[in-house]
């Protein structure tokens, strides 16, 4: 017979010590024993086996399994202060990505800005000998002097941004090639100093594009000498050599992210496949699920906003006329057979959108993400928008943060939809879905409309907000007024 007690280890309680180089927080272990009573065997015949299933209750020492736990139990909890380092060969969208990323973390309400090290190469003067730090020769991994060069510049951003840090910034996109394993061992070494001098966690996470589809790249190479100020001045073909030729450079001498660098996440043709390691907390809940929905894929997305306070539209009403224009004007569309719309569950926009499947055949997904503000009747008027702060709540109700953040799904939804998608929705959450396209706070968005666009989704104008993706991770903005549908 098997002894009725035995001692097991009880969980473990995690005690922070010091900072490691990977951004993430060491700890020490307080383990306590205690008496756990054993599977009751004795109702088991002799040479039975007990059913792995049958809820018994014993297992083996978990020490094994514990320690497994000990890095994510490090690596979970949010850093005061993230660099979101960029890793990749040139056009590979590693700028298309920061740009992305920043807009999605400042409408969050988190302060973000990107560092890119090849603005401030561009505001450099020429190396020693004379030659452009923009032409292809200045890249070549073989030169050491102007290795050198380029490692400076990279630092000097790098210190920048931790200056940044300094002065009240929480989360920083670090937009550079970070193409070997010295250079990033350099960006984990400063901020590990960083934490060490201002006492708050800085924490690293790499993300590195890899491209190795030739259609992905060759699109990828002709947006960038199109748009990138190295090359404003070449002839395209020529751009396009010099680009080549610089990315040959790189080649010679790159190295991938490998685990024991630290946090990271890979991103192989933009999303199409998708690598992360040791990512938890913040980057896992908001971060990696936002990464694997953006795509360079152009397709517009409508905003609509019904009138506040509209119910079941009546027949001959304002708002029954508004949801009779959206129904043709989207019947019109040449995107119609594939429109997809998002609809609040308020009845007056559920009537709206079943205008829409009747009269337009479009597909219907209703989200309750997507409906208005709670706030209570005395709150409810437009002038107490004016000057409200981020997290500041109405009275009985929310606040723009509890707005954003229930927001979040709709976007990555949005985001990563490949077909044009029309948000049927109140006022403020369309506010607040336009402030993330345009990169504009959302406080700011719903203070007192001021822009053609920002009206029509602000007071009683039937109309659509067009927005559509620019090269670079930008929206341009369209009103289309139905009145002249």
């Amino acid at each position: 017979k098997l002894a009725s007690w035995a001692w097991a280890l009880a969980p473990i309680t995690m005690l922070p010590s010091s900072a490691k180089s990977d951004g993430s927080m060491s700890a020490s272990l307080l383990v306590e024993k205690r008496p756990v009573r054993a599977p009751n065997l004795l109702s088991v015949p002799c040479g039975s086996r007990v059913d792995y299933y049958d809820n018994a209750g014993f297992s083996t020492s978990p020490s094994a399994v514990l320690a497994k736990l000990v890095s994510r139990s490090e690596l979970t909890p949010d850093s005061a202060k993230l660099i979101l380092a960029m890793v990749g060969l040139p056009a590979r969208g590693k700028s298309f990505i920061a740009h992305k990323l920043c807009a999605f973390l400042s409408w969050t309400g988190h302060p973000t800005q990107i560092f890119n090290a090849g603005q401030v190469r561009r505001t450099s003067s020429d190396d020693d000998v004379g030659r452009s730090l923009s032409e292809a020769a200045f890249f070549d991994t073989s030169d050491s002097s102007a290795k050198q060069r380029r490692d400076q510049i990279a630092m000097h951003t790098l210190d920048e941004l931790l200056r940044w840090f300094e002065a009240g910034g929480s989360i920083a996109v670090f937009d550079a090639t970070n193409s070997n394993r010295e250079r990033r061992a350099a960006v984990l070494e400063r901020a590990a100093r960083a934490s060490e001098a201002s006492g708050q966690q800085v924490n690293v996470v790499f993300i590195e594009s890899i491209c190795d589809d030739e259609s992905v790249l060759s699109a990828n190479m002709l947006a960038k000498v199109r748009a990138s100020p190295d090359f404003r001045q070449l002839d395209e073909a020529v751009a396009l050599d010099d680009l080549a030729q610089r990315i040959k450079h790189y080649e010679a001498a790159y190295e991938t992210v490998d685990d024991d660098e630290g946090a990271y996440i890979k991103l192989f043709n933009l999303s199409s496949k998708v690598m992360a390691n040791k990512v938890f907390g913040r980057m896992s809940k908001s971060v990696l699920p936002y990464l694997l929905s953006v795509h360079v894929g152009e397709r517009p997305v409508y905003l609509s906003a019904l009138v506040p306070g509209k119910l079941e539209p009546q027949q001959g009403s304002h708002a029954s006329l508004c949801a009779s224009k959206l129904a043709e004007w989207a019947a019109r569309r040449r995107d119609a057979s594939t429109l997809r719309v998002l609809a609040s569950t308020q009845p007056g926009v559920i009537a709206a959108a079943e205008r829409l499947t009747i009269d337009g055949g479009v597909s219907v997904s209703h989200q309750s993400n997507l409906n208005p503000v709670e706030r209570s009747a005395s709150s409810a008027g437009e002038e107490q928008l004016v000057g409200m702060g981020f997290h500041e709540r109405f009275e009985g109700g929310e606040s723009f943060a509890d707005l954003v953040r229930r927001l979040e799904p709709c976007i990555l939804d949005i985001e990563a939809s490949m077909a044009p998608v029309l948000v049927l929705a109140h006022a403020l959450p369309c506010r607040a879905l336009r402030a993330y396209f345009l990169g504009i706070n959302v406080e700011q968005c719903m203070s007192a409309a001021t822009s053609i666009a920002a009206k029509a989704l602000a007071n009683e104008t039937a109309a659509v907000v067009e927005l559509r993706p620019k090269t670079g991770g930008g929206w341009h903005e369209t009103v289309h007024y139905l009145d002249d549908a």
